[in-house]
């Protein structure tokens, strides 16, 4: 009878991929940013060479991207989730304010709002980031990344 409840719910969709790991995002990527949009910005650089920290604190997944739109601040990550095999965070440009008062606590350049969504195969990581200026779409950028191995 278990067997059929199993079987039913996969049919229908209702059984989700357990979340890999979050050690499994943690530590320091190498690679390339790109534009993902038809007609990126006159004489932009296609790929941008970027540097992904992740670190796990107090069971939570932070980090920088750097650099992210130029800037040597990068990207802070301010939240972090793991979906089924994705690591799916959001993050300011800078680094986030503390929390202090009413209307406090945002971080960063909190008119520009960045989603990443991360997908790790061991060694190698792909991805995304949207970019929004405010509830407006603004680029998306993608991403390919390697695990930096320290030196022996």
């Amino acid at each position: 009878m278990g067997l059929l409840l199993l079987i039913a719910a996969l049919a229908l969709g209702q059984v989700q991929a357990a979340a890999v790991p979050a050690a499994r995002f943690v530590g320091t990527w190498v690679g390339t940013q790109g534009w993902a949009i038809p007609n990126p910005p006159p004489g932009a650089n296609n790929e941008q060479p970027v540097t992904l920290e992740l670190q796990l604190v107090d069971g939570k997944i932070t980090g920088t991207m750097r650099p992210f739109l130029g800037g040597d601040d990068g990207a802070t990550i301010t939240e972090a989730t793991i979906v089924g095999e994705e690591l799916r965070a959001t993050a300011v440009v800078g680094r986030p304010r503390p929390t202090a008062g009413r209307g406090g606590g945002r971080g960063g350049n909190s008119a520009i709002r960045i989603a990443f969504v991360f997908r790790n195969d061991g060694v190698k990581m792909t991805g995304t980031a949207d970019v929004r200026m405010g509830d407006v779409p603004w680029t998306t950028f993608k991403y390919d990344l390697g695990k930096k191995r320290s030196r022996y």
